[in-house]
């Protein structure tokens, strides 16, 4: 027998769930099943809810159920369709937005003879911010690592659904080559910086320490390709260039916080200049970008690290830039062409153009989850505050 409630169904039921337990004021159900409830909703739910009470407050902001929230992401598919979003910005403007990515799916579900798909309207991402224009854009689970068009470089931590923000202390070298992501051996959000000097040194930020550490590596690399690090499998990816000016894919493990490399494809191994690192679906993949010609396909590494894993894959609109945003569902991948979004069905190698209204260009694209974690506080607990 199927589910008899849909997933805006069961949303509804625990927001209504919640609302009747605050208008009872000391409710009789057992404290745990209140947390289990409050667990699944929305962020912005919660923190009306944390007017409700001094427990309820203290909950929410409780390290642990925190963590429990974000967890239902993985948990389950619903949730996690609900809390997605796509971050961006308009080319040479300050401020960020997010969509709704998911709702894209249903709504072309719904049209099958759509050319075109309408996102709903984008929404201001609230950061404290100056008013100074994101030039990358970072984002790891329900974070953000937002990189300023400022001098010195500035960099900020922030939390796109809950506003908070942070502005991380002044590395000890230039900044230079960033990357982002999460260690899940010390539940600890790391920032790292690539620099080049007489040999490669990584600076890395703890979140939950707060300060810098510089580490030296003994990888015999001269530069870097790409400024801006690929996130998976809990590694960062760059490709960098040795003095010989032999191309490789350099990884950096959070929780080794150790350097190895990864080969590219044969025909890139000594020059991999127009080429972009990403993400394909869980897997490392390269595309091009070039003002000289256009292409009609791309590599994706099938298994992690090995080298003759790298295939082709086809696409049917030629380009000379692509890039992916990091958002599949099924059959659809959200694909960036020249600052314009398509989404594209590999299976039947069709596609639609989507549209964000008031957005005609984007840039800085990536995804996010909706989450309680706090840039300002993580990782102290209430006996440290």
């Amino acid at each position: 027998m199927g589910n008899a409630w849909s997933a805006p169904e069961r949303t509804k039921l625990r927001k209504k769930m919640a609302e009747q337990l605050m208008d009872k004021g000391n409710p009789s159900l057992p404290w745990e099943l209140i947390v289990e409830i409050l667990s699944w909703l929305p962020v912005k739910s919660l923190g009306r809810f944390r007017c409700v009470s001094k427990p309820w407050n203290a909950l929410i902001a409780d390290p642990n159920f925190i963590k429990m929230h974000f967890n239902k992401t993985s948990e389950n598919d619903d949730v996690f369709y609900q809390r997605r979003r796509l971050i961006f910005n308009e080319p040479g403007c300050c401020s960020l937005y997010s969509v709704n990515l998911d709702q894209l799916i249903l709504n072309q579900n719904n049209d099958h003879g759509a050319d075109d798909l309408i996102a709903p309207e984008a929404q201001l991402v609230c950061g404290d911010l100056p008013s100074y224009r994101v030039v990358d854009l970072f984002y790891c689970d329900g974070l953000l690592l937002c990189k300023l068009a400022e001098m010195p470089m500035t960099i900020y931590l922030v939390n796109p659904t809950t506003g908070e923000s942070e502005e991380l202390p002044e590395a000890p070298d230039n900044i230079q080559h960033l990357g982002f992501g999460f260690d899940h051996s010390t539940d600890d959000y790391k920032v790292v910086s690539a620099v080049f000097y007489d040999m490669l040194v990584f600076c890395v930020y703890s979140l939950k320490i707060g300060s810098w550490e510089e580490l030296e590596c003994s990888l015999p690399y001269s530069g870097a390709y790409t400024f801006h690090a690929v996130l998976l499998n809990g590694t960062l990816h760059w490709i960098m260039e040795t003095p010989d000016q032999t191309s490789m894919i350099v990884a950096f493990l959070l929780e080794e916080e150790q350097a190895g490399e990864i080969p590219l494809p044969v025909e890139y191994s000594s020059d991999a200049g127009d080429c972009v690192l990403g993400v394909f679906r869980d897997c490392l993949c390269l595309t091009h970008c070039s003002d000289e010609r256009t292409y009609n396909e791309f590599w994706v590494m099938n298994e992690y690290g090995e080298g003759q894993s790298w295939t082709k894959i086809k696409i049917s609109i030629p380009y000379s830039e692509l890039s992916l945003s990091g958002f599949w569902k099924e059959n659809h991948d959200l694909l960036v062409f020249q600052k314009q979004l398509v989404m594209y069905n590999f299976k039947e190698q069709s596609f639609c153009n989507v549209s964000i209204p008031g957005f005609p260009h984007v840039d800085c694209i990536g995804t996010y989850l909706e989450s309680l974690v706090s840039p300002n506080y993580y990782g102290i607990t209430d006996r440290e505050l």
